[in-house]
């Protein structure tokens, strides 16, 4: 094996694929990035047996070939490389690297020794806009679970549905659903659950560069194909829950208010609920009046008001604090609508003009 290619390319390439190398496995080949020349192509990977990343760069091919050498290593020394080109060549049990300044050698292991990363061989494929499926994967994935005492909300639900795509992610506390047009319309409906961590990596590569993205999806594994990398990843087996019955279809109170100043109000009342759980108490009153109220015995106590459209009924409620500044956090608008149906039921966070996001939160049951 022997190519050239540029710093530039090179550091791109390990930046993307690097990520997910580990060395805490019990295989030392994990931390290792795959180096392959098919076709004359250069191709880099990794992976951690649960995702695989891979991604081609340009660059001028002298002799195929494959070998494997440790990431941290690697990246550290291209990532500091100021030269413009690198030449690497596999001598033996070791990968050379030779700039104007800078020459190395690096100990790796022999490619046959590398997990593979198999193509998906998909039962059903669908498109999405690369900018849409970042923003679906910002808005949700907060929302699952973090503990495996049910595996199934530890990943995110994809929902293809016509030309929709739905994607929901809950830890049973809250909920989060994201709708988002397919480039084309899906000759069936179908669903697939992607591990939450899968998502977190392929937000990561996404970029505004990157105009579409192709899924294919087989019963057991999901692959992403970018502009400059392929994802793949193994699925969650497991049926859902029926997410559909929890979503409130009346209100009794409905809040319209600027979700900054709502952010700030309920970021302000956190400070003092940490010691209580993370409670704060959304009371709701007549002529507009919104407060946010947290109180604890060992810190204090703080309200905080906040300007607000009100319609129904007046209402005291507790919620956790930090699933109220979540989806805060993500809706890209300067005002929500927040819809309450008294003190025991879900309350609903949602954009004021887009259609397209629901934020679905439990109240907190508190003794009198």
């Amino acid at each position: 094996m022997k190519f050239t290619c540029t710093q530039e390319n090179l550091s791109k390439a390990l930046n993307i694929v690097s990520h997910i190398c580990t060395t805490r496995s019990t295989l030392p080949i994990l931390s290792n990035v795959l180096f392959s020349i098919e076709k004359g192509r250069l191709k880099i990977s990794s992976t951690d047996l649960e995702i695989g990343i891979s991604t081609f760069i340009g660059a001028k091919i002298d002799e195929e070939g494959s070998f494997t050498v440790p990431s941290r290593l690697l990246v550290e020394f291209v990532n500091t490389n100021t030269d413009k080109n690198i030449a690497i060549y596999k001598e033996g049990d070791k990968l050379n690297l030779l700039s104007e300044q800078f020459n190395a050698r690096i100990k790796g292991l022999e490619a046959d020794e590398f997990p593979s990363i198999p193509d998906v061989k998909p039962d059903n494929t669908i498109e999405v806009s690369g900018a849409l499926l970042s923003e679906a994967i910002s808005q949700t994935v907060f929302a699952t679970a973090i503990d495996d005492n049910r595996p199934v909300l530890t990943g995110v639900l994809c929902k293809v549905e016509n030309d929709l795509l739905k994607i929901v992610a809950t830890d049973s506390f809250r909920l989060a659903e994201k709708t988002v047009n397919l480039a084309k319309k899906s000759d069936k409906n179908f669903q697939f659950l992607v591990p939450a961590r899968t998502f977190q990596e392929l937000s990561r590569l996404l970029s505004e560069k990157i105009e579409s993205v192709k899924i294919f999806i087989s019963s057991n594994q999901v692959q992403f194909c970018l502009s400059d990398a392929i994802l793949i990843s193994r699925l969650i087996a497991g049926e859902y829950p029926d997410y559909t019955q929890i979503i409130p279809n009346v209100k009794k109170t409905s809040i319209l208010a600027p979700r900054q100043e709502l952010s700030n109000a309920i970021k302000m009342a956190s400070f003092f609920a940490r010691e209580a759980n993370n409670n704060v108490k959304v009371k709701v009153g007549d002529k507009n009046d919104l407060q946010i109220v947290a109180t604890s015995a060992q810190m204090g106590d703080n309200v905080s008001k906040t300007q607000a459209k009100i319609e129904g009924e007046a209402i005291e409620i507790s919620f956790n604090a930090k699933y109220l500044l979540d989806p805060l956090g993500v809706i890209d608008e300067l005002e929500v609508i927040f819809d309450l149906n008294g003190r025991f039921s879900p309350g609903v966070i949602k954009p004021v003009k887009a259609k397209d996001y629901l934020y679905i939160i439990m109240p907190l049951r508190l003794e009198e």
